[in-house]
């Protein structure tokens, strides 16, 4: 094959992924909206321990609404005396059999971007770590609505 063939192959592929990932924006009639990243929590001092939750208010602070459907955040640990996960999720509602993040005890510390929907509660999200203790950090970067 040679390259010109190749290369608009590969344009060919970009274009039509990225058009996908439009269409399915436009269908969920959500708008995302950028904000400064705002530190809405951060545990250092009263780790999250193992098995332990903690619900956040979210909507109403760093500049999200109270319309807000879900939230971009990055979740960062420090800390971990173990190898562990977290999860988030809309408060109120079943966990999910995922995680967010993974770590170990080797990590001094870590992040990953995140986006969780908002539950209706005055909590909007809860966090739940899986084993040993964890401090953990949450910077929102937007909003859905």
């Amino acid at each position: 094959m040679n390259k010109r063939i190749a290369l608009k192959f590969v344009l060919l592929t970009i274009v039509g992924l990225v058009g996908t990932v439009s269409a399915m924006a436009q269908t969920t009639g959500l708008q995302f909206f950028a904000v400064a990243p705002c530190r809405t929590l951060d545990t250092r001092g009263a780790p999250l321990r193992q098995g332990g939750q903690r619900d956040v208010a979210i909507r109403g602070t760093c500049g999200v609404p109270t319309s807000a459907k879900a939230v971009s955040l990055n979740v960062t640990i420090t800390g971990a005396t173990t190898v562990s996960f977290l999860t988030l999720w809309p408060s109120g509602t079943g966990r999910p059999n995922v995680s967010t993040i993974n770590f170990s005890q080797n990590d001094p510390s870590l992040a990953n971007g995140a986006i969780v929907p908002l539950s209706t509660s005055a909590n909007d999200l809860s966090i739940f770590n899986c084993c040993g203790d964890v401090d953990v950090l949450l910077d929102v970067t937007g909003y859905f609505q």
